[in-house]
Order: C-alpha cells, then structure tokens, then sequence
C-alpha cells in the first residue's frame, strides 16, 4: 500500500467548512433582537393601564326615622262619648220641652214615644257620622280645627238630620208643594233645632279635649324626631372622624 500519496491536508476534517461565520451586519441585527429583557407585550399594557388602587367598599345602615304617632283613635274614641253625652243631654231638653208645654198625662206618652221616633235616633246618628269623620280629618289639629268643627257638625246634624227625616216619610213620592211643607214643619221642629244646639256644644267641648290629647302627641313626636336628629348627627360626626383617621 502506497501511504505516501495521502496528504496530511486530506486527513484533516475542514471544520471551516461546517461553521459558518457570521457577517458584521448579520451580528448586530442578533444582538438588537436578544436586547429586550422582558416581553414587549406585556411592558405595553403595563405602560398603557397602571395598577388600580383597591378600592374599599363601607356598607352603612340607612337610619330608620321614628313613625309619628296620631291622634285619629283616642280621637275616634272621644268622638263616640260625645255622641252618648249628645244623645242624653238632646234627650234631657227635648223631655223638659215635652214636660214644660204638656199636661202630666200627655207629657208621660210623649216622653216615652220620642225614644222611639225618628226624631231621636236620627240626629243621634248623624251626630256620630259627623263627629268621628271630622275627628279623623283633624287628627293632631288645635283648638281652631275644633271651633270650626263644631260649626261643620251642628250644621251637618240639622240638615242632614232634616234630609233623612224627608226621606223616611216619603220624600221621593211627595208633590213638590207636600215636600215644601214638611220640610218647613222640619226645619222649625224645636227638636231640630236643640239638636243642632247641643251638637255644637258637645262638639266644640269634646274637641277642646281631643286638640289637648293631639297637642301632646305633636309635642312627643317633635321630641322624638330632635332625639333622632341629634344621634344622626352623632353618628356622623364619629364615622366622619374614622374616615379622617
């Protein structure tokens, strides 16, 4: 075997052939990419939307203001004695009338058949309708609401009183000269008009009571309502100096 014709160049790998060496441009652009020392992406949306701070929700009970007291059932309550102090005291004139201009005899069946005449228990009746509905439309009202109501319920109880008396003989089938009349001979009855009398009385002495019940309420329910404001005002003030803090 001739070993003389192999050249030592031959038997050694050219290694310059499998690295390749990179250009002065090709280099630079490799080391412009590899800069970046987190991803872009991520430092951008950092950039654009900075960290919220936290935000501290306080839940806080909305107060409950006190519920004002009424004066509409004692109202309603004195109302009712009202009209069992009208009923007697109507009672008690129309039987001194019936005593005054009667004889004995006569005087005896007219006393005990007025209890049971219309011209008893109507006026009674209205007298109450009257007496509680103005009771609830004053509720708390002063004396003054009383003074006119008493006015407002006298009249109520004469005319009304005249209006159902008309209807229970018959007033729908009277001819207009027969209405007339007896609606004078009502108007004039001397029962109508102590009824009237006495409902004003009775209204106007009663409502002096009610207005001094509700007069009494207005002053517990404002001093209710100023305890309310000034805890209010307490609580604010401490929740106010806890925030401060």
């Amino acid at each position: 075997m001739n070993t003389n014709n192999v050249t030592p160049e031959e038997n050694v790998p050219q290694e310059s052939e499998a690295v390749e060496t990179p250009k002065v441009g090709e280099e630079a652009t490799a080391v412009m990419v590899a800069e970046p020392g987190g991803d872009p992406a991520l430092d951008a949306t950092s950039e654009a939307s900075p960290a919220a701070a936290p935000v501290q929700t306080v839940y806080v009970t909305a107060p409950t203001p006190p519920k004002l007291k009424g004066n509409r059932g004692v109202a309603t309550l004195l109302a009712f004695l009202a009209t069992i102090v009208f009923a007697v005291v109507y009672a008690g004139v129309i039987i001194i009338m019936i005593v005054a201009i009667s004889p004995a005899a006569v005087a005896a069946v007219g006393v005990s058949g007025f209890f049971t005449n219309s011209l008893f228990f109507v006026p009674v009746l209205v007298f109450l309708v009257s007496m509680v509905l103005w009771a609830l439309l004053a509720n708390r009202a002063g004396w003054w609401s009383w003074v006119i109501g008493s006015l407002v319920i006298a009249a109520l109880t004469y005319f009304a009183s005249i209006g159902v008396l008309l209807l229970l003989i018959g007033g729908f089938g009277l001819t207009a000269s027969a209405a007339s009349a007896a609606f004078v001979a009502l108007a004039t009855n001397p029962a109508m008009i102590a009824a009237a009398l006495v409902a004003r009385e009775s209204a106007i002495w009663f409502g002096a009571a009610i207005s001094r019940r509700g007069r009494k309420v207005r002053e517990r329910n404002y001093a209710t309502w100023q305890a309310f404001e000034h805890d209010e005002a307490q609580k604010r003030a401490e929740f106010g100096g806890a925030a401060a803090a």
